[in-house]
């Protein structure tokens, strides 16, 4: 078991194949459903407004060639995670219900399965669709983790099972949920030319270092910012550990053009005022934790994109995920131990002028 884990890491590595392919349709839910304002219990209208809040559509943008979106991001808005409260009701996330026999009573915790659904991603994609899947487990895990907070509620997270608890009185008027921006723009996906106001930054590094109390985060994940065009800031690369300490200044941004994988019509990796790259170590990862290291290692990679993606959205910048990248020279470029491997690759900027957006979020959340 332990050398399938890390011939599955060493196959998701450099070298591997992705065909390009469409994402193939899959049925909804089959069965009885009940609608999440339907739920039942002292904490049922409390857990319904987190599953709204994190796994259904928010908002519908008619430019992108992915319209849905939700609180964290997905590859190709496949959304290869289904969420399943208590082993017996599967989120219907565009209906917004359960499906399942009988009704949910929340008198108490509730404990939310995540499946994950690999299906859903193009077969061009192989094992490394695998990765993908994983990372998405990871922000999905995070945002229910952080919206758990933002609502007064609290959530903890073990392997693919997130608790969440209800100590109390939800709150009262909680934060709007922050919106995500994909980024997009007439000429694909790039960074607004002006700076970048340096509190989106300071809010990302805090994002790496201080996630919220159930994250599955760990603390063998390796970081490196590389910054762009932000006020009062030096460009180049800065270690993001208990802080922000400069490694190595001048043009870090712009160094990443020949190891990413998109031409810049599609997305101007060039342009992007913050690049963070997250990196770790699979064997060691395996070796602390079992078969299931390495996959534990992508979740957490995953669930620290999501706090960042978080932390940029409510400072009004987008933060995109990126995983088409030449991963020998940019683990090079970020000067990592030869044991690690690249997890994620983050960019993030100020968004554009982007045109309408239809807003999804049920009238009584607003």
């Amino acid at each position: 078991m332990t050398a399938d884990a890390l011939l599955a890491a060493y196959t998701h590595g450099p070298g591997r194949v992705v065909e390009p392919g469409t994402s193939p349709r899959t049925a909804a839910p089959h069965g009885p459903c009940v609608p999440l304002t339907a739920l039942r219990g002292r904490f049922g209208a409390a857990l319904a407004r987190l599953l709204t809040d994190v796994a259904t559509p928010l908002r519908w943008e008619p430019w992108n060639q992915y319209n849905d979106h939700r609180a964290y991001p997905s590859a190709r808005a496949a959304a290869t995670v289904d969420l399943v409260l208590d082993g017996r009701w599967t989120l219907d996330p565009v209906r917004r219900a359960l499906v399942g026999d009988g009704t949910p009573v929340v008198d108490g915790p509730a404990r939310i399965g995540l499946v994950r659904r690999r299906d859903r991603l193009s077969p061009g994609y192989r094992e490394f669709g695998d990765v993908l899947t994983e990372l998405e487990v990871g922000h999905v895990a995070a945002a229910l983790v952080e919206h758990a907070a933002r609502l007064g509620l609290a959530a903890s997270v073990s392997g693919l099972t997130v608790t969440v608890t209800f100590g109390g009185t939800p709150a009262a008027g909680p934060a709007p949920v922050p919106v995500r921006g994909s980024g997009v723009g007439p000429r694909g996906v790039a960074a607004d030319p002006r700076p970048l106001p340096a509190r989106v930054l300071h809010a990302v590094v805090e994002a790496v270092n201080d996630p919220p109390a159930g994250s599955p985060v760990r603390d063998d994940l390796r970081h490196r910012l590389a910054v762009r065009n932000v006020e009062g800031v030096a460009d180049g690369w800065y270690d993001v550990t208990g802080g922000l300490r400069l490694v190595s200044p001048g043009p870090a941004v712009a160094g990443l053009r020949p190891v990413f994988g998109h031409p810049p019509g599609t997305i101007d990796v060039a342009s992007m005022n913050l690049a963070l790259v997250t990196t770790g170590d699979p064997a060691a990862a395996v070796a602390s934790d079992g078969p299931d290291g390495y996959r534990a290692l992508l979740r957490a990679a995953g669930a620290t994109a999501q706090h960042v993606c978080t932390a940029a959205a409510a400072g009004g910048a987008f933060c995109r995920p990126a995983r088409s990248t030449d991963d020998g020279p940019l683990e090079a470029a970020v000067g990592a131990p030869a044991s690690h491997a690249l997890l994620y690759l983050l960019l993030a900027g100020r968004s554009r002028g982007n045109g309408f957006t239809y807003d999804l979020t049920p009238l009584e959340a607003r």
